[in-house]
């Protein structure tokens, strides 16, 4: 399995499809590369898709102090990935608290960026989210991984992905809690959403100049279309695309994942040539 033992002291494990440019996709709170299954092979044909583990998550290292995970380490950790691949330029695609890190690593290792895509995505992080965020770190905080998956699929899921598949759903958390052969720790969940709750880059987006791809679904209970407008607002040479219907949820890149990888591939073609192969 590729792991690569980079510069901030973790080893990473990533997954690579396809050859042609780098696009790095990283995933959001608690996820793994799994979670990209439907998304990859829309790109694969054309570029190098190397999807990633979070530090705490899938095979990559856990540091157990979830006050140590910020979106500013994982973005280095993103950035050391990509010098030890020998990848000069990559396309980037984050989504949730992998959007985040992605604009940490577009702001402190501009050079590396090509293009960047940010779903479901926020500039800083305030007062209603801080709450949801917390409502969320507090049945880990008492040990029940089981509460909190099923909590965050009230945020993360559309009401009609709940309502016409409860059992595809339960069947989604029974493979992430019980049948997971690399499941998250609490400390390292716990650790993702401290740095959701910290995120603060706002009134830095405006120093990001690679062409920007934000996305938003009109159904995403958790990270409401409004932040992805702030974003959009503060970052030069960017476009938002709001996803709509009864499935345009926080999961989009699932519920409609048809739709998302038209959109994401079409920005991406539109690019290509900015980014630069594995040395």
């Amino acid at each position: 399995m590729p792991q690569a033992s980079l510069s901030t002291g973790i080893s990473m494990h990533y997954e690579i499809e396809g050859s042609g440019e780098p696009l790095v996709l990283i995933i959001g709170t608690g996820g793994d590369h799994t979670f990209w299954t439907g998304n990859v092979p829309a790109y694969s044909d054309a570029f190098q898709v190397i999807a990633i583990d979070n530090r705490g998550t899938g095979q990559s290292d856990s540091p157990t102090d979830p006050e140590s995970y910020t979106m500013r380490i994982m973005a280095d950790d993103a950035a050391a990935l990509l010098e030890a691949l020998g990848i000069e330029r990559a396309h980037i695609s984050g989504l949730s608290l992998g959007s985040t890190i992605a604009q940490e690593l577009a702001l402190n290792h501009p050079d590396k960026i090509a293009s960047l895509q940010l779903h479901a995505t926020w500039g800083r992080t305030d007062e209603w989210l801080r709450r949801l965020f917390d409502s969320l770190a507090c049945p880990l905080r008492h040990g029940d991984i089981e509460a909190f998956v099923h909590a965050a699929f009230m945020w993360v899921a559309s009401p009609t992905y709940l309502n016409e598949s409860p059992e595809e759903i339960a069947e989604i958390e029974r493979a992430y809690i019980q049948e997971n052969p690399h499941p998250p720790s609490i400390e390292a969940l716990l650790g993702h959403l401290h740095a959701d709750s910290t995120h603060d880059a706002l009134d830095r987006l405006g120093e990001i100049r690679a062409p920007t791809l934000i996305t938003s679904g009109e159904m995403d209970w958790e990270i409401p279309t409004r932040y992805g407008r702030e974003v959009q607002a503060r970052i030069p040479n960017s476009r938002l695309h709001v996803f709509s219907g009864p499935r345009s949820s926080h999961l989009g890149f699932v519920e409609i994942a048809d739709e998302f990888n038209r959109v994401t591939r079409a920005f991406l073609d539109e690019h290509a040539g900015l980014a630069t192969a594995s040395s």
